[in-house]
């Protein structure tokens, strides 16, 4: 069977609703971008679709491997605990479909030029006061 991959960028979720429309809209513009129909948003919790919904989602559409992208910064014990376990909870419903987790965002060096973009731009801003 060839493999099919189905994206869901998921991140904690927020009781404020803009926040999460943020979310959505981000993936939104992924999806756009990298032309690719099979990436989705979800939540681990206060918002909507939580990751079960959203798995289930994309293997309806023909998906048998699920890609999580983290939008987490850090590794804590949602990343390292809970989500595995709501993945492989979901997953059991659905023999051979396989996922894989990404690291939390830190983990890429691009985040360092980011930070120091703003930072720099913040001290820049401030000395030329």
């Amino acid at each position: 069977m060839q493999r099919k991959t189905g994206v869901l960028i998921f991140t904690h979720g927020s009781r404020l609703k803009e926040g999460n429309d943020i979310m959505v809209k981000l993936v939104d513009q992924v999806r756009e971008r990298l032309g690719y129909d099979l990436i989705e948003p979800c939540f681990m919790e206060l918002g909507k679709p939580l990751i079960p919904v959203a798995i289930r989602k994309l293997i309806r559409r023909g998906a048998n491997h699920i890609f999580g992208y983290a939008f987490f910064l850090v590794p804590g014990s949602h990343l390292r605990k809970d989500i595995p376990f709501i993945f492989e909870q979901t997953l059991k419903k659905f023999p051979g479909v396989t996922y894989e987790l990404s690291p939390p965002m830190m983990s890429d060096p691009m985040m360092i030029d980011f930070v120091a973009k703003h930072v720099e731009s913040a001290l820049t801003h401030s000395r030329g006061k």
